[in-house]
């Protein structure tokens, strides 16, 4: 075995040094060169795409998680009838009391329509406590006019920028709400009328879509509204099963306990559904330009048969030959996945001043028509690691096939065509 080894050609070489002298022939065969360097610039922008498309995709999420599960009810509990305020009030501190819940309060919705002249929309009134609402939601910190100590039991409602400027309303004005109210076993309209004691803004549905009073206002108008709970959680995704729970508390025996995956789940998923395909379209170019490398590879393979079969004559094991291979598609994919990332994560950084950039410079809105002033973005090192991660590894497996070509050259028929 030593004697092998010292009369090998390689022995004592790094074998960095060997394959990247083995890269550096490929500038003087001009077919050669011409695929590699497409094949890497592939990778690149393969990986560059990856990264920032899913960085797009997980703006798009976060914004959706923040303007619409940061107003809607985490969880909702219906209490038995004949509930009293305050035996409300005491189950909803028994239930803020529960672990991963980070507050809860008396809580009514009931959906109608708003009135102002001729126009009608629909709309959805609900009914909150003030006093509890900051621990429940950011409503405080999205009003752009008024405070939530204007909503009272007699008197207020708080509308979205949107809504108010389609209805021509501002703070001081009143506005008119149509709502059902049950009586009798029939459903008959209740004409609610409110002044508008602020207006908030949160970017999404819900600017367009809620109205909020004080709580007891729906419920103290006739019965307009039942009264039940509304809690919000430290971990939103945990709502399913914090409602088994919640629903397994003693105190809430005959209580009906719902989260809000039963009205927006649905939106969630697709979000997360449509991120994955997106993942898998946008790698299936990496692993195009991955097999373009592998390509190059076995090109610079049949262009060194020679050089190969002189090696193995010299003392140059299949493994060693097969080790240099290997090691040049470790090389390529390297320099590939490294510039892609680089590239990627600046993009990510950056996409949405450049998007602004170029809408300003062109005249055109890419997000006309939706709740987003700017693309967002959001760079998660989890997927910068596995894109350049799957990238590397893809890279080397991918070499592994002319390795093996290049050591499985058999020197005699290699050298008779020289």
């Amino acid at each position: 075995m030593s004697g092998d080894a010292r009369l090998s050609p390689l022995a004592g070489r790094p074998w960095l040094m060997v394959a990247l002298r083995y890269l550096g022939a490929v500038r003087r065969t001009r077919g050669v060169s011409f695929v590699s360097t497409v094949s890497v610039a592939g990778l690149v922008l393969g990986v560059a795409a990856l990264i920032t498309v899913l960085s797009v995709m997980n703006g798009f999420d976060a914004e959706l998680r923040g303007r619409i599960l940061g107003i809607v009810p985490h969880l909702l509990l219906d209490a038995p009838a004949g509930r009293s305020a305050a035996e409300l009030d005491a189950a909803a501190d028994a239930l803020a009391d529960l672990p991963g819940v980070r507050g809860a309060a008396r809580y009514a919705e009931v959906r109608g329509m708003v009135t102002t002249g001729s126009r009608v929309l629909p709309i959805a009134v609900v009914g909150i406590d003030p006093g509890r609402e900051a621990d429940l939601s950011p409503l405080g910190e999205a009003l752009a006019l008024g405070a939530l100590e204007g909503l009272t039991p007699e008197e207020g409602v708080l509308l979205g920028v949107p809504l108010a400027a389609r209805l021509g309303k501002f703070p001081g004005d009143r506005v008119s709400f149509l709502l059902p109210r049950a009586r009798s076993g029939s459903v008959r309209p209740l004409l609610l009328s409110a002044e508008v004691r602020g207006l908030f803004r949160f970017g999404a549905e819900p600017d367009h879509l809620l109205a909020f009073v004080h709580v007891d206002r729906l419920a103290g108008t006739a019965g307009l509204a039942e009264v039940g709970l509304r809690a919000s959680l430290d971990e939103i995704f945990a709502a399913p099963r914090m409602r088994d729970a919640v629903a397994a508390e003693e105190i809430f025996e005959g209580w009906g306990v719902s989260d809000w995956t039963d009205r927006y789940g649905e939106l969630f998923a697709a979000v997360g559904m449509e991120k994955t395909m997106m993942g898998l379209l946008l790698g299936l170019i990496v692993a195009i330009a991955v097999f373009n490398i592998v390509a190059s590879l076995a090109m610079l393979v049949d262009e060194k048969r020679a050089a190969v079969a002189v090696l193995r004559t010299l003392g140059a094991s299949r493994g060693e030959v097969v080790r240099v291979f290997v090691l040049q598609g470790a090389v390529v994919g390297s320099a590939g996945a490294l510039l892609g990332t680089g590239l990627g994560v600046l993009l990510a950084l950056n996409i949405g001043d450049l998007m602004y950039a170029l809408e300003e410079m062109f005249g055109f809105r890419l997000l006309a028509g939706t709740y987003f002033d700017r693309l967002p973005s959001v760079l998660l090192l989890s997927d910068v690691a596995w894109i350049a991660g799957a990238a590397l590894a893809m890279s080397i497996l991918g070499a592994c096939y002319p390795a093996l070509r290049a050591g499985r050259i058999d020197p005699a028929p290699a050298l008779h065509g020289l």
